[in-house]
C-alpha cells in the first residue's frame, strides 16, 4: 500500500471513528502478530511473568502465513511481537522475509538479549522496515532492576553491533529506535554522567531516534496513576487487530490476558471476525462510554488519557505518519 492510499485509509478510518460506527466498511491497517508469548525477562512492568503455563507458545508457521496470506491485500503494517521475544522464535527470519515479500510494512520489537551477528546480519538483510529496541536504564543498576533477567552489559553490546553491521552494509533499513519508558521517579536516579555516558555509545551510529514512552497499565494488570481525566473513545478496534500465538484475535493490545477475545482465525477469517458481533458489540459499548462490563476497557488507563480524535497525544504524530508503536 503506497503513502496516497494509506492516506485514503486513515482519512476513512477517522471518519467511521468519528462517527461511531459499528459496522466498519473497510478492513483493519495494522496487525500485532504475536510470534511467541515466551520471553527470556522478568520485567517489573509487564505482566508476561504472569502467564499461565499453557498460556506460551510459538506460533505455527502455517498459521502465520494463512494470516498474511489473508490479510496482505487491506493491511498496511504488521508488528511481529507482541507479549513475548519474537527473537526466540526459530523461524522469526523467515516470518519478516515472508511479510516483505508480500509488500507489508514490517516491524518488529525486541529487548536485544539475543542479537547474536549472524541473526543481526540476517535482519538487515531482509530488509525489515523498522526495529525497536526496549532498553530501560542508563546504568547496569538502573537496567537490571527493572529488567529482571537482563544483562546490561551484554544487551548493550548486542544494540551497538546491530547498529555497526547496519552502518557496514550502508543499510537505510531498518529504521532503528531506542524505547525508554518513563518510570516514577524512584527508577529516575541515573545521574546525567551516566546518561551522557550512554548516549556516547551511538555517536556516529545509524540510531534514527530515542522515543521516551508513558508506561501504561496493561489494562489494569498493574497499578497506575491516571494521566488524564476525560474520558476518550479508544480507537483500536477501528483500526487494528491482535492475533495470539494460539490463533485467537483480539481488539487491542492492552488486553494482555485475552479478557476480550473476539475468534480465532484458525476456524474464522479476520473480515467475518473483524465486524462480527463482538467486535461491533464492543465498538458500541466504547462509542457510548459503556466500558463497565468489558474487564479490560474499563481498567485501562489509556481511555483517559488526553488526546486527539481518539489517540493519546504522545503517539499521534507517530499514527499519522505510520509510526504507530
Amino acid at each position: 500500500m503506497g503513502p496516497f492510499n494509506y492516506w485514503l485509509r486513515l482519512i476513512k478510518l477517522i471518519y467511521y471513528y468519528r462517527k461511531k460506527s459499528t459496522n466498519l466498511p473497510y478492513l483493519p491497517i495494522r496487525l500485532w502478530v504475536e510470534l511467541t508469548s515466551c520471553c527470556n525477562y522478568k520485567c517489573i512492568m509487564c505482566p508476561n511473568k504472569d502467564l499461565k503455563k499453557e498460556d506460551k507458545g510459538f506460533m505455527d508457521f502455517d498459521l502465520y502465513k494463512k494470516i498474511v496470506d489473508e490479510s496482505r491485500d487491506f493491511i498496511f503494517e504488521i508488528n511481529l511481537a507482541h507479549r513475548g521475544e519474537s527473537l526466540m522464535h526459530p523461524q522469526l527470519i523467515e516470518a519478516i522475509i515472508y511479510a516483505e515479500k508480500n509488500r507489508i510494512f514490517t516491524r518488529l520489537h525486541t529487548n536485544g538479549s539475543l542479537l547474536t551477528e549472524d541473526i543481526s546480519r540476517k535482519i538487515i538483510r531482509t530488509k525489515l522496515d523498522r526495529l525497536s529496541f526496549s532498553f530501560d536504564g542508563y546504568d547496569k543498576e538502573t537496567y537490571e532492576k527493572i529488567r529482571k533477567g537482563g544483562n546490561f552489559d551484554k544487551t548493550l553490546e548486542n544494540i551497538v553491533h546491530f547498529l555497526e553491521i547496519k552502518k557496514e552494509t550502508h543499510s537505510k533499513k531498518p529504521i532503528t529506535t531506542l524505547e525508554v519508558i518513563n518510570f516514577n521517579q524512584k527508577h529516575k536516579e541515573e545521574s546525567l554522567e551516566a546518561k551522557k555516558r550512554f548516549h556516547s555509545q551511538f555517536k556516529k551510529l545509524p540510531l534514527n531516534s530515542i522515543v521516551f514512552k508513558e508506561m501504561h497499565n496493561w489494562a489494569g494488570q498493574i497499578e497506575k496513576e491516571r494521566l488524564g481525566n476525560k474520558y476518550t473513545v479508544c480507537p483500536f478496534p477501528w483500526n487494528a487487530l491482535i492475533i495470539y500465538w494460539d490463533g485467537a484475535v483480539l481488539s487491542c493490545t492492552q488486553d494482555f490476558f485475552g479478557e476480550f477475545i473476539v475468534g480465532n482465525v484458525k476456524d474464522s477469517s479476520l473480515k467475518k471476525i473483524w465486524n462480527g458481533d463482538k467486535m461491533r458489540h464492543l465498538r458500541k459499548k466504547l462509542a457510548e462510554g459503556s466500558i463497565e462490563e468489558i474487564n479490560a476497557c474499563s481498567k485501562c488507563d489509556r481511555v483517559w488519557r488526553e488526546g486527539f480524535l481518539g489517540v493519546p497525544k504522545e503517539y499521534l504524530w507517530r499514527f499519522i505518519t505510520k509510526r504507530m508503536p
